[in-house]
C-alpha cells in the first residue's frame, strides 16, 4: 500500500475506525497524511487491534494527538521493522497516542525527528502492558522538554531505562528535588569557607565532618590533589579556572559525537540533521548552566588564592614584617617579587571570567527568555535554560541571579575585605553575618519560590548560616591568645571546642532538616488530593489558547465576595497543581488595564454577591468579558450572613445598574437583558458553599466548566462526559444488611427525604451489594406506637427532617415520637433543610420551636451533627450520601476491616444514647405553638 497527501480529515487521515475490527498497514508507504484533531493516519475507537508492519512514515501530522496513531478503548497497538519520520502532533504524542487499549508493543523501529509539546514519539495512558524493543530514537523533540515517551498512568511498563527514568522524572516534579539540591548545595559551598576564608579553624575532633562538607561544596580539584603536587601558583590558577570549561568541551564533543552516529545510522536527511543539531545545542547549555552554577564559588575561591597573602614578623626589634601568599608561602606579596607580579594578570583576567562574566550570562539569557516563561510558552533555549528559572515565581525570574552573587561574595568576594590580615579578624565575620540577616529578610519578604517548602527550607538555610558566622565569631575569640581565659569569661565556653561542636551541629541540622522537606513532600505528594478526571483517573491537561497566558479571571465585590474568592483561587490552585487565575491582589499593577487582562485569560469566572453590580470597576470587566466574547462561569454567594442574595435579588440588581450605553470595552452592548442572558440564563449558576466536601463539590463544577473551554477538550469533550473526581472524596454508601428507616407522618417533606436516601443506596459501584440489603421505610407511628404493628427488624433508624414545621406539627407527634425512639435506643439522624424555598430555616431557629424536654439531659437531641440538605445537585448527592453514612452505612469502597470499624462505631453510637433510670418517669414533651 502506498499512500501520499490524502485528504485531511477531522480524525484519522488514512482509516477512520470506530466500533470495527482490526487495522493493519503492512508493507506500506504512507507519506504527508495529516488529520485535523487525531491520527494523522489512523484513529481507532472501540476497535480491534492497530498494526504498523514492515513500513515507512513520513510527515504525517495531527492537529491534537497522535501524529501517526490514536487508539481509545482499542486492543493491541503494534508497531514492528518500521521507519518512522517527521511525524507531529500539536499537543500530544508525535506518533502514538494510546489510551485506555490493551497494551503497546514496539520492536525493530526507527524513530527519527519526530515532535510534540508532550511525548515526543509516544504518549500512553491507561494500558495495561507495554513493551519497547530493539528500538532507536533520533532527533526527536518534545517542546517542553518532555521526554521521548510519557506515561500519564501506565499500570505496567517494560521499557528498559526509558521506564526508570519517567518514574524519576514524575517523582521529581511532584516532590521538586532540584530546588532542595540547589539550597542544600549552596548552604555548604558557603559553609566550608569557614576555614579558608574567614579564618574559622574548628576544632581537630571534628575534621571528619569537614571533609564531608568540603566534598558537598564541590571543590574538586582541590580534594584530588594538594596543592603542592601541582605546580606554581600559577599552574594550580590556570588549572583551577580552565578544567571547567574543559570539562563542558569534553560534554559538547561526547553529545556532538551522540548527534553524529545517530545521523550516521539513520538515512542522513536534511530534517534529521537539524533536530540533531538542535537537540544537542541545547543539551550542551543545559551541561554548561549546570557546570557553572555548581563550580562558580569554588572556582573563584581558587583565583582569590593569587591576592590572599598573610602578614609575618620578620624583625620583633624593628618591627619589620613580610607578606606572603597563604596558598604559596614561597612568594612574596610585593612588586618586587616576579612570580607575584605575574600573577596579576591571571586573576584579573579569571576574575572577569568567572566571577563577572558567568552571572551577567545568567542573567542576559533569563532576560533573553523572559517573555516565552512569562507567557508560558518554553522554546529550545528557555527549556535549556529551566534550571535557573523554573523554581521561582514568574515575577521573580531573576532570583537565581542574586542569590548566585549572594553566595560568590560570602565564599570569595568577601576576601577583597583586609586582603591580608582579613582571615585573622573579625571583620568579615560580621559583614557575612549581616549579609546572610539581611538575605533572609528579604526572602521571608519576597517569597520568591512557587512551593513553600522550598521557601521554608532557604530560611532555614539562611538563618543557620547566620548562626555558623557568630559562632564563628565565638571559635575566633576562644582561639585567641592576647587575653587569657577570655573563651570563659567572655563567651562562656571553656574552650573552643564546644563553639565548634555547635557550628558542626547547626550544619548537620541543615542536613537532617533537607532530608526532613523531602521525606514530608514525597509523603504530600502521594496523599495530596488533586482533580482528576473521572473518565481515566488522571490529571487533566491545562492548555491554554495562544492569546491567553491565564486560565480564568475571577472578578468580584471587594465589600461582600474577597474573602470567598481569596478561598476559591487558593483552593483551586491546590486541586489544580499549574492552573493560572487572575486574582486583583495577586495580579493587578495598573486598574486602567482591567480590559487587558480579562481579554488575557480563557475564561471569565464572575462572584456574584450583594453590591457586585454596583461596583464600577466590576461592571467593565463584565462589559471587557462580553467584548472579548469570554465564557463566563457564575459562582454566587447564597448565605445572606455573607454577603449573598438569592439570584432574582442579583438579576434585579443587575437591570437596574448594568445599564451603561455603548461602554468602551464592548460599544454593542444590548443593555440588562443581554448582561442577565450571559450571566444567569446561558449556564446555571454555580452555588459557592463554604463546607467541607461541599465547598469541594463547588471547586469541581468551577474546574469543569473552565475546562471545558480549554482547547484540549473543546475538540474532544467526551473525555470530560464523567465529570471530574478527587481521590479521598466522599463517595458513595451502601448498608450491610437490613435497615428500616422511621419517618414521622408529621414531619412534612420527610418521606420524601427517605425515598431519595434509599434510592441514593442503590447507586454508585456497589448497587450489587446493596441489593441483598432490604431497606424498608416505615411509618414511625404505626412501627412504635402502633397496636397490631410488626416487630421492628435490621438496623433501625428515625429520620427526622428539620425545617420550618418540623416540630410545629399539630398534637406535637413528631416531638413525641422523637422521644420515644430515643427511649428505645434508635439512632435519630438529624438532615437540616437549607433551600429556604423548601422550608430551610437558620439552625439557630429550632433551639426556639424544639421542646426543651429534647434539648435537656438526658435526650440533648442537637449534640447529634445535622446533615446539611443542599438543593444543588452537586451538593445534594454529597448531603445524602452523608445522611446514609449517619445511618450506619459504609462506603462502597471499604473493605471488611472498614466495615466491621463502621458497625463497632454505630453499636457505639447507640450505647451513648439515651441512658435512662427504669424508675425515671417518662416526661411529655409540650406542644410548641407557632408564632
Amino acid at each position: 500500500m502506498a499512500a501520499s497527501s490524502p485528504r485531511s480529515g477531522a480524525r484519522g487521515g488514512v482509516v477512520y475506525s470506530q466500533s470495527s475490527g482490526a487495522v493493519a498497514l503492512i508493507d506500506s508507504t504512507v507519506t504527508n497524511c495529516s488529520a485535523d484533531w487525531d491520527g494523522g493516519v489512523v484513529y481507532s475507537q472501540s476497535s480491534g487491534a492497530v498494526t504498523l508492519t514492515r513500513s515507512t512514515v513520513t510527515g504525517c501530522s495531527a492537529g491534537t494527538r497522535g501524529g501517526v496513531v490514536y487508539a481509545v478503548y482499542s486492543g493491541a497497538v503494534s508497531l514492528t521493522n518500521s521507519t518512522v519520520m517527521d511525524c507531529s502532533a500539536e499537543r500530544i504524542g508525535g506518533v502514538v497516542r494510546a489510551v485506555t487499549s490493551e497494551s503497546l508493543s514496539v520492536a525493530g523501529v526507527a524513530f527519527i525527528n519526530n515532535s510534540a509539546p508532550s511525548g515526543s514519539v509516544l504518549y500512553l495512558d491507561e494500558l495495561d502492558r507495554s513493551s519497547i524493543s530493539d528500538t532507536s530514537f533520533a532527533g526527536n523533540i518534545a517542546g517542553n522538554g518532555a521526554a521521548l515517551l510519557s506515561y500519564p498512568a501506565l499500570a505496567r511498563t517494560e521499557c528498559g531505562r526509558y521506564g526508570a527514568v519517567l518514574r524519576l522524572a514524575r517523582s521529581e516534579s511532584q516532590v521538586g528535588f532540584q530546588p532542595k539540591f540547589k539550597i542544600l548545595v549552596s548552604f555548604y559551598q558557603v559553609a566550608a569557607t569557614l576555614g579558608p576564608v574567614y579564618g574559622v579553624h574548628l576544632h581537630k575532633d571534628f575534621t571528619r565532618w569537614t571533609n564531608f562538607v568540603d566534598a558537598i561544596s564541590f571543590d574538586l580539584l582541590g580534594l584530588a590533589y594538594p596543592n603542592a603536587c601541582i605546580g606554581s601558583m600559577r599552574d594550580r590558577i590556570l588549572i583551577a579556572a580552565l578544567w571547567p570549561i574543559a570539562a563542558i568541551m569534553l560534554g559538547g564533543t561526547a553529545l556532538a559525537c551522540y548527534a553524529l552516529t545517530e545521523w550516521l545510522l539513520s538515512d542522513r536527511t536534511e530534517n534529521l540533521r537539524r533536530g540533531l543539531i538542535r537537540n544537542a545545542q541545547s543539551r550542551l547549555l543545559y551541561l554548561a548552566i549546570i557546570v557553572a552554577y555548581l563550580l562558580l564559588p569554588s572556582v573563584s575561591r581558587a583565583i582569590f588564592k593569587a591576592k590572599q597573602c598573610e602578614s609575618y614578623d620578620i624583625n620583633v626589634f624593628s618591627g619589620e614584617r613580610r607578606s606572603y601568599l597563604v596558598a604559596d608561602l614561597k612568594v612574596l606579596c610585593s612588586a618586587a617579587d616576579v612570580e607575584y607580579r605575574g600573577l596579576d594578570a591571571y586573576f584579573w583576567a579569571f576574575f572577569v571570567l568567572w566571577p563577572v562574566l558567568v552571572p551577567l550570562a545568567f542573567f542576559s539569557l533569563l532576560l533573553w527568555i523572559r517573555p516565552e516563561v512569562v507567557s508560558q510558552r518554553v522554546g529550545d533555549i528557555a527549556g535549556a535554560c529551566r534550571f535557573l528559572w523554573r523554581d521561582y515565581e514568574p515575577g521573580f525570574l531573576f532570583w537565581e541571579v542574586v542569590d548566585l552573587l549572594r553566595k560568590l561574595f560570602l565564599a570569595s568576594l568577601v576576601l577583597f575585605i583586609n586582603i591580608e590580615h582579613g582571615s585573622s579578624k573579625l571583620l568579615r565575620l560580621v559583614v557575612a553575618s549581616v549579609v546572610s540577616a539581611l538575605f533572609l529578610a528579604a526572602l521571608a519578604l519576597a517569597r520568591p519560590f512557587k512551593q513553600s517548602d522550598d521557601l521554608f527550607l532557604a530560611c532555614i538555610a539562611n538563618l543557620l548560616l547566620t548562626c555558623c558566622f557568630m559562632l564563628g565569631t565565638v571559635v575566633k575569640l576562644c582561639e585567641s591568645a592576647a587575653y587569657e581565659d577570655m573563651c570563659k569569661t567572655l563567651v562562656g565556653f571553656d574552650s573552643a571546642r564546644g563553639a565548634s561542636a555547635f557550628v558542626i551541629a547547626l550544619t548537620a541540622a541543615m542536613l537532617i532538616i533537607s532530608l526532613l522537606v523531602v521525606v514530608l513532600k514525597t509523603a504530600s505528594a502521594v496523599r495530596m488530593p488533586t482533580i482528576r478526571l473521572a473518565s481515566s483517573g488522571r490529571p487533566p491537561v491545562l492548555e491554554l489558547p495562544p492569546e491567553c497566558h491565564f486560565h480564568g479571571f475571577i472578578s468580584h465585590s471587594w465589600g461582600t465576595g474577597q474573602d470567598q474568592t481569596h478561598t476559591v483561587v487558593r483552593r483551586l490552585q491546590l486541586l489544580l497543581p499549574g492552573v493560572r487565575i487572575w486574582l486583583d491582589v495577586d495580579n493587578l499593577e495598573d486598574v486602567s488595564r482591567l480590559e487587558e487582562s480579562v481579554a488575557d485569560a480563557m475564561s471569565f469566572l464572575v462572584f456574584l454577591s450583594v453590591g457586585y453590580f454596583r461596583s464600577f470597576n466590576c461592571r467593565r470587566e463584565l462589559y471587557a468579558a462580553l467584548g472579548s466574547n469570554r465564557p463566563f462561569i457564575p459562582i454566587f454567594e447564597a448565605d445572606a450572613a455573607k454577603g449573598g442574595a438569592s439570584l432574582a435579588v442579583l438579576q434585579a440588581e443587575c437591570r437596574e445598574n448594568c445599564v451603561e450605553a455603548a461602554p468602551d470595552a464592548y460599544p454593542s452592548y444590548g443593555g440588562p437583558d443581554e448582561m442577565i442572558r450571559r450571566i444567569f440564563w446561558e449556564t446555571e449558576p454555580i452555588v459557592w458553599v463554604r463546607v467541607n466536601a461541599f465547598q469541594l463539590e463547588s471547586l469541581k463544577a468551577v474546574a469543569l466548566r473552565m475546562l471545558l473551554h480549554s482547547p484540549y477538550y473543546v475538540s474532544d469533550p467526551a473525555e470530560l462526559a464523567d465529570g471530574v473526581m478527587v481521590p479521598g472524596e466522599t463517595g458513595p454508601f451502601a448498608f450491610g444488611g437490613p435497615v428500616t428507616i422511621l419517618v414521622c407522618r408529621g414531619n412534612r417533606g420527610a418521606f420524601h427525604l427517605a425515598e431519595e436516601v434509599k434510592k441514593t443506596a442503590g447507586k454508585g459501584r456497589c448497587s450489587a451489594a446493596t441489593s441483598a440489603a432490604v431497606v424498608v421505610i416505615r411509618e414511625a407511628e404505626e412501627a412504635l406506637e402502633g397496636a397490631n404493628a410488626a416487630p421492628l427488624s435490621g438496623h433501625v433508624v428515625l429520620l427526622l427532617y428539620l425545617n420550618e414545621k418540623t416540630f410545629l406539627d399539630p398534637g406535637g407527634a413528631v416531638a413525641r415520637l422523637v422521644q420515644v425512639a430515643m427511649d428505645r435506643r434508635i439512632a435519630v439522624v438529624l438532615v437540616h433543610e437549607q433551600d429556604p424555598s423548601c422550608g430551610g430555616v437558620p439552625f439557630r431557629n429550632y433551639f426556639q420551636q424544639t421542646p426543651q424536654v429534647l434539648q435537656q439531659q438526658p435526650y440533648k437531641l442537637y449534640d447529634t451533627v445535622a446533615v446539611p440538605l443542599y438543593p444543588a445537585p452537586e451538593h445534594r448527592k454529597v448531603s445524602l450520601r452523608l445522611v446514609l453514612s449517619g445511618m450506619g452505612a459504609v462506603p462502597c469502597d471499604a473493605g471488611p476491616l472498614r466495615r466491621r470499624w463502621q458497625l463497632l462505631r454505630r453499636r457505639m453510637a447507640i450505647a451513648r444514647l439515651v441512658r435512662r433510670r427504669p424508675a425515671e418517669p417518662r416526661q411529655e414533651p409540650q406542644q410548641m405553638v407557632q408564632p
